[in-house]
């Protein structure tokens, strides 16, 4: 615009930026408007000049993934040659954004991120208002399994567990966009959160880093329930990057290595936890031609745990070993087929393996876990697992970009293919046997033959369409449909599942003043899961069934020795005969065992009318920019999860009854599983100046339901009426107030302060027991009871020491739990009720060092 608000058309717009090869430039329209739809985030200069009027230029201008940025230009008139006049502008509301998100910079993953434990594009996940849990976040209600992982737009979700697959060494990363509600067409496979990660690329000037990051048993402190001689705690992680040009503004790569080494002793255990791996990334940038762009990645990891499951109910010899490759290889092609039309092509491939067995590789003794006592675990790791995990993807979407008399448009149209792999042996130690004991008492004893591997296949084809109508300069809608198709073949190659769903999504935002600087947007969205294969391995052919026998001892003591006769001859169940008694196989029970029951005497099964499990939600807000690059927003949202399924008992499907028929297990959309939320966001973002950067927000929420993440075969609903009764309640992640403050202050000399604070009112607890068949009753309704609040502060202070203009280097130490509070993190709900069994630990210390050119 000129000096009176005029359109200027005709100025020519160029944008620089150090993650941009070369530059790009566009013409001002005749409404003064002008648009770069492809860039990669950074952080960029742009400039506008036209004969007759004074140059301008802005700099510091942030865009960010799947954003819009919009910059105004006034233009006053003056003579040629006059001098630019210059500006620091990163404008913090997006005008047409319509659903909630996060986004984090480098500079913030950087400088925020306190301490190794944060450097994970997990971790900072729960830097975000209204996201609960850990590294697979609860958000907005929905459980650990219902998020989406895509990395440089590949889809790394495990494909078994529906749950994050890789680590990646945290300075590869250049942004995280984290989709939390209302995401668009564009955006699948999930009910609960989507997270972006970019990986950097290189650029035209060679650049690195160093990270070294270490702490010890003596960077602890003793407390009431922590003592350094007995916790030991040894880590030590170093992160190197490199990246450059192979031939400037045309070819440019990026390499990374992250060696890891980990020990941590929990609350109690008498084991140490020992993870040990090794991160490699490797990324090609070609600018093929003006129009095109390809990129090829390599993303690795290497990783093994020694006490995988130390705890303090593991006895060390009961502990197991877990090793887990795995390897991501990606190419991509992004051009412009004209100058308003995008094409972008993808393909990837996702290899993977997780093995779990026993710690000691004795996989003959028979392991003891105390499942009608105390929960302990003895003697020998009760499981043996191996398994391969395989993703292909291949994806293309076209993007049109159009103007007219109706608005403008950006219409996306993309089609996906998804061919998913598992490969799993999955069996008992001990020949097959365990044992079920109750407190340290023969109690029973469970045989399934050792099985074959199997082999499960899922398939997944998606198309969506999505148009950002800009219907007035300060109107937006956002008009989406996505269908989903995802089909299950089990171990012999037989469809097992077909789930599809239309998830229609509507959102408008309106820029109320016309400045991009009071937004109010409101959206409304139904949103598929995909599941995983988990589903089809539940209902392979080729698997035994479960005899359990019972204590002679504990249950027939009247028979002493002369229990065998008690109960003579054999039986044949599902293609298995066996004795109805058993001398003990590992001399537990002198007296042995007799016949119980079997469990899955016929292979469980898929009920053909299965739907997909979905969420509708909606939600409305307005953010405000009060000052420089400083916004505040309030969001309400609600959400509620349906067609949730379970497996049951076969009896229970037409009416659950007590003592319905269990002869296998069916999956089914069992009436009433529900999952609610509803809450209110209020978030807070500042970077008024470049050395502070503030990001806060208030959260007050309700979370139910009567089922979180189980994998499809939990046992929550499987006999009637132990595990039916109660579980309606408040979910494990509710906790009405949730209060959270992060980010960094640049101080003076050099030094920098980050910080990372939060509060939040008392979590929930169910009293429980053990039921006599399996599993679990809860007692009271689910989440009856309150435990503590929480709250907690972590610290990090660097020192940095520059050398010439290129090299960087930094002195980096935190404090972990600053307040030495040793508060519960966890109450025991069964026969210890009320007991806490798990603590923050005492205030703990890490040093670092850094170098940069």
């Amino acid at each position: 615009m000129d000096a009176e608000g005029a359109p200027l058309p005709g100025v020519t717009v160029t944008v620089n930026s150090p993650n941009l090869m070369g530059s790009r430039t566009d013409f001002a329209d005749a409404e003064g408007g002008f648009s770069f739809p492809t860039l990669p985030p950074g952080v960029y200069t742009i400039e506008a000049e036209l004969d007759g009027f004074i140059p301008q230029q802005r700099t510091e201008v942030e865009v960010r993934l799947n954003r819009v940025t919009e910059i105004h230009f006034s233009m006053p008139a003056g003579e040629f040659g006059e001098e630019v006049m210059v500006v620091a502008e990163t404008p913090v509301v997006d005008p047409e954004q319509v659903s909630t998100s996060q986004t984090f910079g480098a500079e913030y993953l950087k400088k925020a991120s306190i301490g190794s434990a944060n450097r994970s594009y997990q971790s900072v996940l729960t830097d975000v208002g209204g996201v609960a849990g850990g590294s697979n976040p609860n958000v907005f209600g929905s459980t650990l399994g219902e998020n989406s992982f895509v990395v440089d737009g590949v889809n790394t979700t495990d494909p078994v567990t529906a749950t994050w697959n890789i680590n990646m060494n945290f300075d590869t990363i250049q942004e995280i966009n984290f989709e939390t509600s209302g995401f668009e067409a564009r955006y699948g496979n999930a009910t609960g959160g989507v997270v972006s990660v970019v990986t950097k690329s290189g650029g035209n000037a060679f650049s690195g880093s160093l990270d070294v990051r270490y702490r010890d048993t003596d960077f602890n402190t003793s407390g009431e329930h922590f003592d350094t001689d007995d916790n030991v705690v040894e880590f030590q992680e170093t992160a190197a990057t490199l990246g450059g040009p192979i031939r400037r503004d045309e070819l440019w790569f990026f390499a990374a290595a992250n060696p890891v080494r980990s020990k941590n002793t929990p609350t109690e255990s008498p084991a140490t936890r020992d993870f040990e791996g090794m991160n490699l990334n490797g990324k090609l940038t070609w600018q093929v031609n003006p129009e095109w762009q390809l990129t090829g990645r390599y993303i690795g990891e290497d990783a093994t745990i020694a006490n995988a499951n130390a705890s303090r109910s593991v006895a060390p010899e009961a502990t197991r070993f877990q090793e887990q490759p795995k390897t991501i290889l990606g190419l991509d092609a992004l051009g412009l087929v004209t100058s308003n039309l995008q094409w972008h092509i993808k393909a990837a491939t996702v290899r993977g393996e997780l093995n779990s067995f026993p710690q000691s590789r004795d996989f003959d003794t028979i392991g003891h876990v105390d499942s009608f006592g105390d929960g302990s675990r003895s003697v020998n790791y009760t499981n043996q697992q191996f398994s391969t995990r395989d993703r292909d993807d291949l994806a293309t979407n076209l993007t049109w970009f159009t103007d007219g008399a109706a608005g403008d448009h950006q219409v996306e149209v993309g089609l996906e293919y998804a061919s998913n792999f598992f490969a799993t042996q999955n069996n008992a130690t001990g020949g097959g046997y365990s044992f079920g004991d109750r407190f340290g008492a023969p109690y029973t004893i469970l045989f399934s033959p050792i099985e074959s591997p199997a082999e499960n296949d899922g398939r997944q084809f998606t198309a969506y369409l999505q148009d950002t109508w800009r219907v007035l300069p300060n109107l937006t809608l956002k008009l989406g449909l996505r269908h989903d198709e995802v089909a299950f073949e089990n171990d012999i190659g037989d469809d097992v599942a077909d789930l599809s769903k239309l998830q229609p999504r509507f959102g408008i935002a309106w820029d109320i003043g016309g400045d991009a600087r009071t937004v109010a947007r409101a959206n409304w969205g139904r949103f598929m899961h995909p599941n995983a294969l988990t589903l089809p391995s539940f209902a392979r052919v080729n698997q035994f069934p479960t005899v359990r026998w019972i204590s002679c001892s504990t249950f027939r003591p009247q028979f002493g020795a002369n229990c065998r006769d008690a109960y003579p001859g054999e039986r044949t169940v599902g293609g298995l005969t066996f004795s109805n008694w058993i001398a003990d196989p590992a001399g537990f029970d002198p007296n042995g065992w007799f016949y119980n029951t079997v469990f899955s005497s016929t292979a469980s099964v898929i009920s053909a009318d299965l739907e997909p499990t979905y969420a509708d939600q909606w939600s409305v807000g307005v953010e405000r920019e009060l000052t420089r690059r400083t916004s505040i927003g309030l969001t309400y949202i609600t959400k509620e999860t349906l067609d949730i399924f379970e497996d049951t008992c076969n009896g229970n499907l037409a009416a659950p009854a007590a003592g319905a028929d269990c002869d296998f297990y069916v999956m089914a959309n069992l009436p009433g599983l529900v999952r609610e939320y509803s809450g209110f966001v209020l978030d807070f973002e500042s970077r008024f100046a470049d050395w502070i950067h503030v990001l806060a927000s208030y959260t007050n929420s309700e979370s139910e339901g009567n089922i979180e993440y189980t994998q499809n075969a939990g046992v929550d609903y499987d006999i009637y009426p132990d595990h039916f009764q109660n579980t309606y309640g408040y979910l494990s992640d509710h906790r009405r107030h949730r209060v959270k403050v992060n980010g960094f202050v640049d101080l003076p000399l050099d030094f920098s302060l980050a910080f990372e604070g939060f509060w939040s009112s008392a979590g929930v607890y169910t009293p429980t027991e053990a039921s006599e068949a399996y599993g679990r009753i809860f007692t009271e309704l689910r989440g009856s009871r309150e435990a503590n609040d929480r709250y907690g502060m972590d610290v990090q202070v660097s020192k940095a020491f520059t050398f010439g203009r290129d090299l960087r280097f930094e002195l980096i130490g935190a404090v972990f739990n600053v307040f030495d509070e040793e508060q519960v993190t966890g109450c025991a709900g069964g026969l210890a009720l009320d007991a806490a069994t798990a603590y923050v630990q005492p205030r703990r210390f890490e040093a670092g060092v850094r170098f940069e050119f």
